[in-house]
C-alpha cells in the first residue's frame, strides 16, 4: 500500500492480516489522495488536514515528495486541539503526534512511514513493515506484474489487497505466477464520537478512534478484518 498519513482503521486490518507490509513508496505521487491528507471530526462533520509539500513534478514518485519549508505542525494540531477538546484522550494523543510531526522528514513518504510505525505501536501491532523502495525489483513493470515482483521480491506466496481494490488484479494471473491472491474486506465498528446525536462518522483518521477510545480497543478493531478469496 502507498505510504498514507494517519490512514483509517481499514488500513490497520490489512496490516493486521498481513504476514508483511510493503509500503508502496517507488510509485507516482497522486495529489489530493491520502498520502498528504486525511480527515477529522468536526461538530459531526467531515473534515481535512494535510501535510503541505514543495512544488514538484507530477511524474515525481512518493518517496521523493519533499515537505514544504512553510509547513507547520500547529496547524494540524491546533485544527484537531479544537475539533476533540472534549475528546477523553486528546492530551495525551495531540503531544504524541506533536512529537512525530515535529521531526525533520527528507519527504512525505518518510514522515508517514514514521507515523505509521508510531500508530502500530501505539495499538500493539507487530506486523514487520518494509518498502518497496528497498527491494530488488525492476523500473520497467508496473501495475498488476510490478506488485507480482514486489511479492516475489518478499518470497511471498500469498498477496492481500484491500477488497475495494480488488478489481485491479486478475486471480488467475496471480495463480500463473504461483502466487494467490486474497482480499481484504474491512469491518469499521461504530464508537460514540463525543456529544451530540450526530450519525456515526466512518473512515476518518485513525486519529478519530484513538480520541475516544483506548489504544488496546483500537488494537482489537484493527484484528477484525476479513480475509476473502478473490
Amino acid at each position: 500500500m502507498q505510504p498514507y498519513l494517519l490512514p483509517y482503521l481499514g488500513y490497520f486490518q490489512l496490516i493486521a492480516a498481513a504476514d508483511c507490509f510493503v509500503l508502496y513508496d517507488n510509485v507516482q505521487f497522486i495529489k489530493n489522495g491520502w498520502i498528504e491528507r486525511n480527515r477529522y471530526l468536526l461538530d459531526g462533520e467531515a473534515k481535512w488536514f494535510r501535510v503541505s509539500l514543495s512544488k514538484g513534478s507530477h511524474q515525481q514518485q512518493i518517496m521523493d515528495r519533499r515537505i514544504a519549508e512553510q509547513f507547520d505542525p500547529g496547524e494540524i494540531l491546533n485544527k484537531l486541539g479544537f475539533a476533540y477538546r472534549k475528546a477523553p484522550h486528546v492530551q495525551p494523543l495531540l503531544s504524541w503526534l506533536e512529537a512525530l510531526l515535529a521531526e525533520p522528514a527528507s519527504s512525505i513518504a518518510e514522515l508517514n512511514e514514521r507515523i505509521l510505525r508510531a500508530c502500530c505501536a501505539l495499538i500493539g501491532l507487530q506486523t514487520p513493515i518494509t518498502r518497496a523502495s528497498d527491494l530488488s525489483i525492476g523500473t520497467d513493470s508496473k501495475a498488476q506484474e510490478r506488485v507480482l515482483e514486489v511479492v516475489r521480491a518478499c518470497g511471498a506466496s500469498h498477496y492481500l489487497n484491500p477488497i475495494n481494490g480488488g478489481h485491479l488484479y486478475q486471480a488467475e494471473a496471480f495463480q500463473q505466477a504461483g502466487i494467490t491472491l486474497e482480499l481484504l474486506s474491512a469491518t469499521l465498528p461504530g464508537y460514540r464520537q463525543g456529544p451530540g446525536n450526530h450519525p456515526f462518522a466512518a473512515g476518518l483518521s485513525i486519529l478519530d478512534a484513538l480520541m475516544f477510545n483506548e489504544p488496546e480497543t483500537v488494537g482489537a478493531w484493527a484484528k477484525r478484518g476479513e480475509i476473502v478469496s478473490a
